[in-house]
């Protein structure tokens, strides 16, 4: 499968979601979701998913990560403070696939109750913002290059999305196979 390229996946990130008004709305759509999944995986919280490298606990770390992430870039891009130069290290594929970049790989697995906490801190502020465009703020995305504020709220609502599905599809799995799934990170 071939990924598409960062302008294309910009290109389908503006259709989906065109004005500021359209991202505010389906973020908290998506984050609203999000919760309601992972409340959901309870029961198998600590279970690697079919054909998912993460169970449901480091599935919701991960997005989680990445949502403070982007809740600390798009603060300091609608911020007056000063832009510093950052390296552009672009994101690493393998087999047709993105892979976490560091410091948004999840560990071993946390509490429910934690994650939540931490989604709903994390909820809090990416709801709180409303950019509009601004092309001349832009900070450098793995996969997507340089990002502007809306941007960044674009790539976390999509991001959000994916794994939001992803989810949604390997508890599915689990709970047709039972309980015959290994937990993450014991071999198979």
């Amino acid at each position: 499968m071939t990924l598409p390229n960062a302008e294309e996946q910009l290109a389908a990130l503006h259709a989906l979601s065109p004005t500021p008004e359209a991202v505010a709305d389906r973020l908290r759509r998506e984050l609203d979701a999000f919760e309601q999944v992972v409340r959901e995986a309870e029961a198998t919280w600590d279970r690697r998913m079919p054909d998912r490298e993460w169970s449901p606990a480091q599935e919701a770390e991960h997005v989680i990560l990445v949502n403070e992430g982007t809740a600390r870039i798009v603060r300091l891009l609608l911020s007056d403070k000063p832009l510093r130069e950052v390296p552009e290290q672009p994101g690493r594929i393998v087999n047709g696939r993105r892979l976490a970049p560091e410091g948004t790989e999840p560990g071993p697995g946390q509490p429910l109750s934690t994650l939540l906490d931490r989604h709903a801190a994390a909820r809090a502020l990416l709801v709180e913002f409303q950019p509009e465009p601004n092309p001349a703020r832009t900070f450098y995305h793995p996969f997507l290059g340089r990002l502007d504020a809306l941007d960044w709220l674009r790539m976390t609502t999509w991001h959000t999305r994916n794994h939001r599905k992803a989810m949604r599809a390997g508890l599915d799995r689990l709970k047709a196979d039972g309980a015959g799934q290994p937990t993450a990170g014991q071999p198979q």
